[in-house]
């Protein structure tokens, strides 16, 4: 049982080196606050040249999906840019909106268009880019309180960490705490289980034997009840206190939504 919890503690730290590509790498993202287009690119060049053209294919799914306010020499809000910009104006609104993002990750060609997050791979001597890209939903969900993970890590340790999608967060938290619950009424029961062969033994070898097991399996309770209510206070510090780099917000299973850290705090 403890070599068990001690695997699932070293995977849950070296979680972030083994998993490394984000969470809208296999699903756009829905969210509160924004709406969100990712795009991808390849060039046998360089990186820029692929994020460049991953910014282009995101802006595109923009203008066939999203109301959008374009600043070129006067307004435009349509749903779609077909009705009012021509090929011409339609091209120069994508290459200026990729040159902004390139150079500060925001347009001003496109309102309020920002870059999220790019992830770049290297395959066969070339370079593939993800581009995670945000424009303000036209009407705006209201989040939930973000208490919502801490009472259920109160209840159950992992329970808020799965509410936030850290699936792997979330289970490592409730197989180590219930796991050392677990182990310490196991171990428990065999510490008192020697402990009776002891009183019942003949010899004072044998009884010394039972004895010894007894005292060991009751350390392995202690440690096993103290790593339990450790790792169940982790995991409600964590659904309290510990922010991601990016946090994002369930709207739908398995969809994020990035926002600012002050949401975090809102209960």
């Amino acid at each position: 049982m403890m070599r068990i919890n001690l695997i699932v503690l070293l995977l849950f730290i070296g979680s972030e080196f083994i998993f490394s590509q984000p969470v809208w790498y296999y699903k756009v993202p829905a969210g509160y606050l924004n709406d969100y287009f990712v795009g991808r690119g390849y060039s046998a060049n360089s990186k820029i040249e692929a994020s460049q053209i991953a910014f282009e294919d995101a802006i595109k799914s923009i203008m066939r999906n999203h109301t959008i306010t374009v600043n070129l020499s006067e307004q435009y809000n349509t749903s779609s840019v077909d009705d009012v910009l021509d090929d011409k104006n339609k091209s120069e609104v994508i290459r200026k909106t990729v040159q902004e993002l390139s150079i500060s990750g925001e347009s001003k060609t496109i309102k309020n268009l920002k870059e999220v997050e790019t992830y770049f791979e290297e395959k066969d001597n070339r370079y593939e880019a993800w581009t995670l890209v945000s424009l303000p939903k036209k009407n705006p969900i209201t989040p939930p309180s973000s208490f919502s993970p801490v009472w259920r890590s109160v209840l159950l340790p992992g329970w808020g960490q799965l509410y936030k999608e850290e699936t792997f967060k979330g289970l490592s938290f409730m197989i180590l705490s219930l796991g050392g619950v677990a182990g310490g009424f196991v171990f428990n029961q065999l510490s008192h289980d020697a402990n009776h062969n002891a009183l019942s033994s003949r010899t004072q070898a044998r009884r010394d034997y039972f004895n010894n097991e007894s005292k060991n399996y009751n350390t392995y309770s202690a440690v096993s009840f103290i790593s339990a209510a450790v790792f169940y206070s982790w995991s409600l510090i964590d659904a309290i206190a510990v922010k991601q780099k990016d946090l994002y917000v369930n709207l739908n299973p398995g969809l994020f939504d990035k926002y600012q850290i002050s949401l975090s705090l809102n209960f």
